[in-house]
């Protein structure tokens, strides 16, 4: 039986002011084995949903079935009565304390539209996301590679590469608990045959309520923003390319999205009422989803320099963005892309108080001063704080206006960083 590895994310949550929790991430993520083993034991009750009995119990008296539950509660996947989150707004109006009652989980974005399309819950809720395992996590560092990067000193004395198939394997197994911690043990046509029929459960199934789509039509579409990690949305593209209107892949992004398979960074230099996941750079939740999916097409990331990248800029991210909700710091996450004709672009951009820290990705042991050339434009914003470009080699240098190269293992190894 695989050791739990216990999950950071539980002490944000446990530290929550609200009365409600929502704990929302994809399915096999974890978020049920960390109530159990982190909540649980500071007094929470719980209940699935997942269980057929439960849920028809609960349909038949809703309120009553809630009232009758022993408070602080889980409640698992709970995006299976999608009149949940009005019936616990009316309980925990009622309620003095100021504790966590309600912590819902789900593994689709739990509805937010039931008072004329706004959550009921406004106000009332604080929201996390589970994402699969960091490394920072597999290696039990507990300390936020946010703030590292947002606040400490990089070690120059640091000095640790990574062979390239040890970093190909790295994000071939992702960050999956079950399927990381068993990728050796696999044969190369069971994790294909895994990672595929994984997500032709997720598609296959109404995971919400009244939620329905065409799997064939799902899976293409998936499928291209699979085989291009980090790529950039462009819905008319996208649909010209497989005979499809572009608002049918733009919903079916949104669909994705719920169902916790991409993740979108937007451009921060959209303006703030355009930030739509149009012209955003999408994401695999967990880069063994594109790995595998790739595999499946006949594409062999290690041959193909231009895939590998991507892969590389969305493992990198998938290292820094969850860890935010455990950060001290807690910046909004973007993208930089300039227009024109040939526009400058910073993979990562983090944001938080008027401060910037800027994050590009090069599949590269070796750089140059050209690999700074979008970290150099970011740094004319007076708001830029730090820049870091990453890449595979092994020791870390600082470069003119307060910039730096770090390794792609120092986003996980201790030592990276003096505090």
């Amino acid at each position: 039986m695989t050791n739990y590895i216990p999950r950071p994310l539980a002490a944000p949550i446990l530290q929550a002011k609200r009365k409600t929790v929502i704990l929302e991430g994809a399915r096999a993520v974890g978020k049920t084995m960390m109530a159990n083993k982190q909540l649980v034991p500071s007094g929470f009750s719980y209940v699935t949903l997942a269980d057929e009995n439960t849920r028809q119990l609960a349909l038949a008296d809703l309120r009553g079935w809630l009232n009758e539950l022993h408070i602080p509660v889980i409640i698992d996947e709970a995006q299976r009565i999608p009149e949940l989150p009005l019936e616990i707004k009316e309980i925990v109006d009622t309620l003095s304390t100021g504790s966590i009652s309600f912590l819902l989980t789900g593994s689709a974005i739990i509805n937010r539209g039931g008072l004329d399309g706004q959550d009921p819950l406004a106000r009332r809720v604080q929201r996390f996301t589970m994402c699969p395992l960091t490394q920072r996590e597999r290696i039990g560092v507990e300390r936020s590679i946010v703030d590292d990067l947002w606040s400490s000193e990089p070690n120059i004395d640091y000095d640790n590469g990574i062979e390239r198939s040890t970093l190909y394997d790295l994000m071939a197994a992702g960050g999956f608990p079950e399927y990381s911690s068993q990728y050796s043990e696999y044969e190369e046509w069971e994790r294909e045959r895994l990672i595929t029929d994984d997500i032709a459960t997720v598609l296959g199934d109404t995971i919400l309520p009244g939620e329905k789509l065409d799997v064939v039509i799902a899976r293409t579409i998936l499928e291209r923003i699979l085989c291009s990690p980090g790529g950039i949305l462009n819905a008319s593209s996208v649909g010209d390319q497989l005979a499809l209107d572009r608002r049918t892949v733009e919903r079916y992004v949104g669909v994705f999205i719920r169902r916790f398979l991409i993740h979108t960074l937007p451009n921060i230099k959209t303006a703030p009422n355009r930030q739509t996941f149009t012209r955003a750079k999408l994401h695999p939740v967990d880069t063994s989803l594109s790995v595998q999916t790739l595999l499946s097409k006949g594409k062999d990331p290690l041959i193909d320099p231009v895939t590998y990248g991507g892969i590389l800029e969305s493992f990198v991210v998938n290292q820094i963005v969850p860890a935010v909700q455990w950060s001290h710091t807690h910046p909004d996450c973007f993208y930089w892309r300039e227009p024109g004709h040939s526009p400058k672009e910073v993979d990562l951009v983090m944001e938080r108080r008027n401060r910037l820290v800027g994050i590009e990705v090069k599949a590269s042991s070796k750089i140059n001063r050209d690999d700074f050339k979008g970290l150099a434009q970011l740094s004319n914003d007076p708001r830029f704080h730090r820049g870091y470009l990453i890449y595979t080699g092994s020791t870390i240098m600082k470069w003119p206006g307060n910039l730096w190269a770090l390794p792609v293992t120092a986003l996980w190894e201790p030592n990276a960083f003096c505090e």
